[in-house]
């Protein structure tokens, strides 16, 4: 593994991370965060209240559309370990 390619894989870890983050904390200020807590099925419910769950989910949708938009597939593996980074940053 060159150099640049983990350099330019850390770099999407924390793009993601970031933009996983931003996400989260922009759902829960306009307030439709908890509008899907209340009015949701039970497992959506769970999902929402969760922020390990909601971070991991946002993060894997994120690295997805990375890895189309790249055509790399590595970048799907990213969500295991930002998860964590973007729990702590909310």
């Amino acid at each position: 593994m060159s150099t640049v390619y983990f350099i330019t894989l850390l770099s999407a870890l924390i793009y993601i991370a970031l933009a996983a983050a931003f996400a989260i904390l922009l759902i829960g200020k306009l307030g439709i965060r908890d509008n899907i807590i209340t009015k949701a099925p039970k497992l959506i419910s769970q999902l929402f209240d969760c922020d390990f769950c909601l971070s991991f989910w946002t993060s894997l949708i994120l690295a997805i559309i990375l890895a189309i938009f790249f055509n790399e597939m590595s970048i799907i593996f990213i969500p295991i370990i930002s998860t964590p980074i973007t729990r702590i940053l909310i």
